[in-house]
């Protein structure tokens, strides 16, 4: 905690020995006293230039009273920081006017010094509503180039049952009978061109998070439905291998289906020669693992620590901000990535911490 309080050393002023009287210079951001049930204990002035409130409407309150309640689904089980450490959760709080605001709190526990059992929470809290909504904007941005990107393989993937429907429709219109053969291939072929479609049409929606249970296997069978005709180009395999018969998972369904596209677009990019990617999800009792590993040539060893950096990029007419917001993803999902890298190929390792 000692590294929270000393970054807080240029705003608070202790008065005598009273550790509940506190002088706050003027500040962007509000500081809270809470118990590990979310007892609001003491909040220093400041909150009512972000929030509305005024500190003692809010003392005595339950702080999870003002958490958007997806968030609240999000945030509630992640694990408090132990020892020193300090934990930082991005989420919704709502104002006096009614209106949510994106804030980010850095929060650090105090413990009983002979139990260790936590008895107060300090976080300190800030408006980051203008970063988020640029990240938003941005993320929009990046999915509408993906979606531009893979055009040319949609078109291809929708043009192909098109042929056969043509075909088997001429073929019965020259018959004299119904041909329930051909029926049943036409059907098939028309749940291709509706899965393609769907897929794209998502994609291509803004929307906000949305944290809800889907079976991650199938969210890797999507993305994977995407790209079979980009991979075709490149004679490149695709395949996914999965140790889970039950693979529901709490997140932003199309959120991480758009980090995988972004994922095997660059898997599929790095390949010169014919190729295999393979998608594995498996999972421990407390981690998701996804990895997503290519048999191309590598990333250069120095250009490994700029991989997710805004604007970095070894595509050609890349931009940079694929694997950012990737990064921004998986952060929103309180996961982490990781990349290996060799002249054999590359892997990229998402954990994401089970809910």
């Amino acid at each position: 905690m000692s590294n929270l309080l000393s970054s807080l050393e240029s705003k608070l002023h202790m008065h005598g020995n009273r550790n509940d009287q506190i002088w706050v210079e003027p500040s962007a951001d509000f500081i809270c006293k809470r118990t590990p049930d979310g007892l609001i204990k003491y909040v220093t002035p400041a909150v009512q230039s972000m929030l509305g409130y005024a500190p003692d409407e809010l003392v005595g309150r339950l702080y999870t009273l003002f958490v958007h309640a997806e968030d609240y689904k999000r945030i509630a089980n992640i694990a408090m920081p132990d020892g020193e450490e300090v934990c930082s959760l991005t989420y919704r709080l709502k104002r006096k006017d009614g209106i949510y605001i994106w804030v980010t709190s850095q929060i650090s526990v105090t413990r009983h010094p002979e139990t260790y059992e936590p008895f107060e929470f300090i976080c300190v809290t800030s408006d980051v509503s203008a970063k988020i909504k640029a990240e938003h904007f941005i993320l929009e941005y990046e999915k509408l180039n993906v979606v531009g990107q893979l055009a040319a393989g949609i078109a291809h993937e929708i043009k192909n049952p098109l042929t056969s429907l043509k075909g088997f429709i001429q073929l019965m219109q020259a018959g004299q009978e119904l041909n329930h053969g051909y029926l049943a291939i036409m059907e098939e072929e028309i749940k291709r061109i509706e899965a393609v479609s769907k897929e794209l049409m998502l994609m291509a929606k803004p929307h906000k998070s949305d944290f809800k249970p889907f079976d991650m296997n199938d969210l890797a069978d999507h993305a994977i439905t995407l790209l079979m005709a980009e991979a075709a180009k490149k004679c490149v395999e695709i395949t996914r291998k999965s140790t889970l018969e039950d693979g529901m998972f709490l997140c932003d369904g199309n959120k991480i289906k758009q980090v995988l596209i972004n994922l095997l677009m660059n898997a599929i990019d790095a390949m010169e020669l014919p190729g295999q990617i393979t998608v594995g999800i498996s999972k421990s009792k407390e981690i998701l693992d996804i990895v997503v590993a290519d048999t191309g040539k590598g990333i250069p060893e120095e250009d490994l620590d700029k991989i997710g950096k805004p604007f970095f990029t070894t595509k050609e007419n890349g931009n940079g901000l694929g694997l950012m917001i990737c990064h921004k993803i998986i952060e929103e999902h309180n996961g982490k990535m990781r990349v290996e890298s060799s002249s054999k190929g590359t892997t990229f390792t998402i954990s994401l911490p089970i809910q």
